[in-house]
C-alpha cells in the first residue's frame, strides 16, 4: 500500500469521525463508544509505527472505517 492510499484511510477516518460529532443523530453513548474506539485505536496505530510495522497499521485502521460504516452509516 502507498502513502497515498494510507493518507486516503486517514482521511476517511477523520471525514466519519467529524461527522460523529457534527451529526446531532448520534447519541451520548454512541459518541462514547466510538472514543473508546478510537482511544484503542490510537494506541495501536502508535504501537504499530513504533514497532515499525506498516501493514497492522493499515490493517487496523481499515478496520476501523469499516466498523464505522458498518455500525453508524
Amino acid at each position: 500500500m502507498t502513502n497515498g492510499q494510507i493518507q486516503n484511510l486517514i482521511k476517511a477516518n477523520k471525514v466519519l469521525l467529524e461527522d460523529v460529532l457534527d451529526n446531532e443523530s448520534f447519541s451520548l453513548e454512541e459518541k462514547q463508544i466510538i472514543r473508546d474506539r478510537l482511544g484503542i485505536l490510537t494506541k495501536q496505530l502508535a504501537f504499530w509505527t513504533h514497532q515499525d510495522n506498516q501493514e497492522r497499521f493499515i490493517y487496523d485502521l481499515k478496520d476501523q472505517v469499516k466498523w464505522m460504516l458498518k455500525n453508524y452509516s
